[in-house]
């Protein structure tokens, strides 16, 4: 994967919901841009969740990347735990 996909997923318009799938076969849920961290040239990146839980990843072991429908305008999230 591209880390451009990743960065053009996070700032998309509408944002859309995805999941990181990584090699080792685990999956994380994104369901708002900002519950993601990905800086510009960075090869690790953060997904936290409301409950402080964090997730740091190695975007290289990134090998998909599932999106979900879009959410619409107004509406909450699901509770991704």
């Amino acid at each position: 994967m591209r880390p451009e996909s990743l960065r053009e997923l996070i700032y998309a318009e509408p944002f859309r919901p995805f999941e990181l799938v990584l090699a080792n076969g685990s999956r994380m849920l994104v369901p708002h841009p900002e519950w993601m961290l990905y800086p510009k040239g960075a090869q690790t990146a953060v997904v936290w969740y409301p409950n402080d839980r964090l997730r740091i990843i190695d975007v290289g072991l990134v090998l998909e990347l599932d999106l979900a429908p879009p959410v619409a305008a107004g509406s909450v999230a699901p509770d991704p735990i």
